[in-house]
């Protein structure tokens, strides 16, 4: 099979806009309701867009769950209200010589839209005729199970990767694998996939969530085959890592991603639709949205359907509207012994299995969420104000509401780091979740009760205790032991919810 790479540089007549994804994903853990709904999926995800994202429920149709991600409050991406849309992909792991995994910190996602046409002559160039994502579409590009890459199949080409080297020095050349064997990413690690662009008409997913789908003549552009006739917005990710802070490019490729894969070559990306389909249709129509007016897609705020909606800035604060709680520890605080879910390391011949998939076989020391005696709240913190609150859901905790012991040696006590931001606590007279430097402001010491399930966690900074105060923020000032002090360390080892959401829930 002939690959044919097209060319768009000349005329950029078609259209073409971004949405850009905040650097803290809106979920990170095992959840997928394309592959598992209303279960624990096989490995881990990180998750941007609408805060409707769910385990999903089982036997839910696609309609009914457009309706429930279409219906989200909030999104972690840049464009509002018109764009609920869900997307994720796995995480990425650093493996150390002894063999233990740590999370990759996030780096954003950067979502292209591109409209490309048929091949330069043909009918579906001269009139593509665009159409926007039907209602319910689903789909996954790439697959978690390859370990090859093939020059002669189109779906491998749409795989790729590019090591951010020196600022103001060229990247290191574009590739279908992993790369950091041999190159330093000093400026983060991008790995992207496109996903097909041409749907069968039919159906709104597929029993292996592709075939409803086709790629055409190329993995970027090109005609669309007979068997599937309707073209839609081409999808492209580009998901960034921070790795700088990993040894790497020395020869060995030392990282994995979730799905036990050292090579990258089953990168992959799920998509589930939740654009407004009358907006979207508008932006596919006019010509203020084609490339050459949005910048290459930099500025969407040029698309007029869309400049209502396109954020000044992509914040932060968008938390899911019903919590998934944590149910093993993932590699975000300190390293695992192993990759979540049943994932060994394999760079051939890769294959499902089961045994150590369940969230209950991880190793959760070190882990944890942290309950206040006196409000029976966990501590969780105000992302606009870096503020600690004893006031957190005490059913199914969320990953803001997780806790985790630093690095720094036992005689100097506990570096505490909140796991979703990968920030510490520290004390400036109230607490709050600040720098990612340790110093001595932010070693603290518990101090467990005599007789009780609970700790006094005492500060390097004032040789003071935390105290939970009437407004549920939390001080250092306390100079001897209450129950406004005392605080339960609760190891998050608890059963997935398995049933995800319903719409009914949600309004």
């Amino acid at each position: 099979m002939m690959v044919y790479l097209i060319n768009y540089s000349e005329a950029r007549t078609y259209p073409l806009w971004k949405v850009f994804c905040s650097g803290v994903p809106l979920y990170r853990g095992r959840a997928d309701s394309i592959i598992n709904p209303g279960t624990v999926s096989g490995h881990v995800h990180k998750v941007m867009g609408g805060n409707h994202f769910s385990a999903g429920v089982k036997n839910q149709s696609e309609l009914e769950l457009y309706e429930v991600t279409k219906s989200a409050s909030c999104t972690t991406c840049s464009i509002h209200t018109v764009d609920n849309s869900n997307y994720w992909h796995p995480d990425l792991y650093y493996r150390w010589p002894n063999g233990t995994f740590s999370l990759v910190p996030n780096g954003g996602l950067t979502v292209y839209y591109i409209a490309r046409t048929g091949i330069n002559g043909g009918p579906q160039h001269a009139n593509p005729n665009w159409q926007p994502f039907p209602k319910g579409l689903r789909m996954v590009a790439g697959n978690p199970f390859r370990r090859h890459f093939n020059q002669s199949i189109v779906e491998h080409h749409a795989i790729s990767f590019v090591c951010l080297t020196d600022f103001g020095m060229p990247s290191a050349p574009e590739t279908n694998g992993f790369q950091t064997d041999r190159y330093f990413c000093k400026n983060g690690f991008r790995m992207q996939v496109f996903f097909p662009m041409c749907w069968n008409n039919k159906t709104l997913d597929s029993p292996d969530h592709r075939s409803h789908m086709a790629y055409p003549t190329s993995y970027n552009g090109g005609d669309c085959p007979p068997s599937h006739p309707v073209r839609l917005p081409g999808i492209f990710y580009e998901a960034f890592y921070s790795v700088d802070q990993f040894p790497h490019g020395q020869g060995t490729q030392p990282f994995v991603l979730s799905s036990g894969d050292p090579t990258g070559y089953g990168f992959h990306g799920d998509f589930v639709n939740a654009w407004d389909t009358d907006v979207l249709k508008a932006v596919l129509a006019d010509d203020s949205c084609n490339a050459e007016n949005t910048n290459n897609g930099n500025n969407p705020e040029r698309c007029l359907p869309l400049k209502s909606f396109v954020k000044a800035r992509v914040d932060d604060d968008c938390e899911l509207a019903r919590p998934i709680p944590l149910t093993e520890n993932i590699g975000m605080v300190a390293p695992t012994d192993r990759l979540p879910g049943c994932n060994p390391i394999t760079y051939s011949n890769a294959a499902m299995c089961s045994q150590g998939a369940e969230p209950s076989s991880m190793n959760n020391e070190g882990t944890f969420h942290i309950q206040s005696k006196i409000t029976g709240g966990y501590l969780t913190f105000d992302s606009a104000t870096e503020r600690v609150f004893a006031n957190g859901s005490t059913i199914n905790p969320t990953y803001r509401q997780v806790w985790g012991n630093g690095w720094a040696p036992r005689i100097q006590g506990r570096t505490v780091r909140n796991v979703e931001i990968n920030k510490h606590l520290t004390m400036q007279d109230t607490l709050k979740v600040k720098g990612v430097v340790i110093d001595a402001w932010e070693i603290f010491s518990f101090e467990k009760q005599v007789d009780s399930e609970y700790v006094a966690i005492k500060n390097s900074r004032y040789g003071k205790y935390l105290k939970v105060e009437a407004d549920f923020t939390i001080s250092g000032q306390a100079t001897s032991i209450t129950d406004a002090c005392l605080f339960k360390l609760v190891t998050p080892n608890g059963g997935f919810v398995p049933e995800g959401i319903r719409l009914a829930d949600l309004q």
